[in-house]
């Protein structure tokens, strides 16, 4: 078993980040959805999306639903393609490695062991919690860091669905000291298509789009009330071109065109034009402060606040020194920066705040699962097809409860 590749999985609610281990990079970033376009029955499966003509034409049906894997058929699809076409691996003959999010519930855990024994028949699989993951990355990115070396920080985890706060030490979650607001790059999508749909073209139905959008324009505000300012005086005025179906899949982004009033030239009758401007870093925004949509609980900051202060004392400083931001989200212009400026004000002056971007913060995750997968823990701690076929499922995880996520939150020590 030792002697077989180890595939790595990060199954993200947006995207797939699939690869071998021992490989620095992922050998395909993909979206973990299947798409139809609208008045079409042929269906588009994960990296395929990435060619389609014309995304705003896009139906996305996606496996998860509010941080959790429901939809098998969907993300069956997905899978499949990835291992037979992208990787044209067998899995009977490969080890599986995925990232799982926390608090993962025994059923999803049931039916993932289920579809990886009984419907790929891979030769043995671990499931981990993507955060251990990716402070074994930065440990790596930055070993001049203490805290990082030591296997103790918080990972911030903007999420699809969810933002978690997750403190670790020794390279262990400590599960009782987890946070969570319910906001993530969906939530986020979804309140940019209705300010936009509100203000200028209906958009509600381009989820695809819209997601590409929000990466393309939005920032984080290092002082909002300047911002605002800002954009009435139109300082932050952007235009997007939305994709024509023939010459563009994604449209694009230009500053705001003079026009003479009366006078529109042909080609922009025949475009469509989103006007931005605070939308920019209003949408953003509600990650550090939830109430502007209505959602009652706390900002990003007091969040890891919340975190921190639920670990021993003793350990606040070294958390307090290694904040480090992972997820889609955060690869938003700003996010880091003022995440420091907020959570500052809120530690203690005696002890040191630092609050760290890795180099890609998506792929932090899988990084940190390629290297754990080329060590001997990993094989010592990866549950075998044999073994699955001799105990069961339901037997499986009652025997060995968290069975998934003990590799995670040993491996650190264990492998140095």
């Amino acid at each position: 078993m030792g002697h077989q590749p180890v595939i790595v999985l990060d199954n993200g609610g947006s995207s797939c980040k699939i690869g071998l281990a021992g490989q620095s990079e992922p050998y395909r970033v993909f979206p973990n959805a299947i798409g139809r376009a609208k008045g079409e029955r042929q269906s588009f499966v994960g990296d395929q999306l990435l060619s389609y003509r014309d995304a705003s034409s896009l139906v996305l049906r996606r496996p998860f639903d509010r941080g959790y894997l429901v939809n098998w058929d969907v993300e069956k699809a997905v899978w499949w393609r990835a291992f037979k076409s992208l990787l044209q691996v067998q899995p009977q003959d490969c080890s599986l490695l995925m990232t799982e999010p926390p608090f993962n519930l025994p059923s999803i855990q049931s039916s993932t062991l289920q579809m990886v024994f009984e419907e790929y028949g891979f030769s043995s699989f671990a499931s981990l919690p993507a955060q251990p993951l990716s402070l074994r990355a930065w440990a790596a990115e930055r070993p001049d860091l203490p805290a990082a070396a030591a296997g103790v920080g918080v990972v911030v985890d903007a999420g699809f669905s969810f933002t978690h706060a997750v403190p670790l030490c020794d390279g262990r979650v400590l599960w009782p000291s987890v946070r969570r607001i319910n906001l993530g790059g969906k939530p986020l999508t979804n309140y940019l298509k209705e300010l936009v749909s509100y203000r200028s073209i209906n958009m509600m139905e381009e989820t695809y789009l819209v997601e590409h959008i929000k990466d393309a324009v939005c920032f984080v505000s290092a002082d909002l009330k300047a911002d605002l300012a800002a954009a009435r005086a139109g300082t932050h005025k952007l235009e997007y071109v939305l994709p024509d179906g023939v010459n563009e899949q994604l449209g694009h982004v230009r500053q705001p065109q003079p026009r003479e009033r009366g006078k529109l030239s042909d080609k922009s009758n025949r475009e469509q034009v989103l006007m931005l401007n605070n939308e920019r870093f209003m949408v953003p925004e509600v990650l550090f402060q939830p109430s502007d949509i209505g959602l009652q609980q706390a900002g990003l900051a007091q969040t890891i606040v919340d975190a921190v202060e639920a670990a021993h004392p003793d350990l606040h400083p070294l958390l307090y020194s290694n904040v480090i931001c992972t997820g889609g989200s955060a690869k938003c212009p700003g996010f880091s920066e003022r995440l420091y400026n907020e959570l500052r004000p809120l530690v203690p002056d005696d002890i040191e705040v630092g609050v760290h971007m890795p180099a890609d913060p998506v792929l932090a995750a899988w990084k940190g699962a390629s290297a754990y997968g080329m060590t001997p823990e990993y094989h010592q701690h990866a549950i075998s097809k044999a073994h699955y076929e001799e105990v069961g499922c339901d037997r499986l995880l009652n025997l060995t409860p968290g069975a998934a996520k003990t590799a995670a939150t040993e491996y650190y020590t264990s492998s140095g």
